[in-house]
């Protein structure tokens, strides 16, 4: 019984993992099809802009999540030192739903 208990459990375990990792799968096809990692990298910043891990650590507890998604869809400056975002003329246009699903996606690299 115990065994059984314990195989169960594995399996619950390894399905909500398997459905994160396609949740993050998917999010980081997002932020392909959006271009943004033209700019940024997942792990490491870049000559034109931040990574992900480092934009995560800066804005660690989602207090300025909305600021970002602002961010995310308006591009811009004055938001990390000298790198700016392109307008928003000049890039894809991202959706507030799909900017929230990227700022959200880039704030739990902080947790990792």
């Amino acid at each position: 019984m115990k065994t059984a208990i314990a195989s169960m459990a594995l399996v619950g375990l390894l399905l909500g993992a398997s459905s994160a990792s396609a949740e993050s799968d998917a999010i980081q096809q997002l932020a392909e099809e959006k271009q943004c990692l033209s700019c940024h990298a997942r792990d490491d910043d870049t000559p034109r802009a931040p990574g992900f891990n480092s934009i995560a650590a800066k804005y660690a507890g989602g207090e300025m999540r909305g600021y970002l998604v602002e961010v995310v869809m308006t591009g811009g400056e004055d938001h990390w030192g000298s790198a700016t975002m392109p307008d928003a003329d000049e890039r894809v246009e991202v959706s507030e739903e799909e900017a929230g699903q990227l700022v959200d996606w880039i704030l739990s690299k902080h947790e990792e």
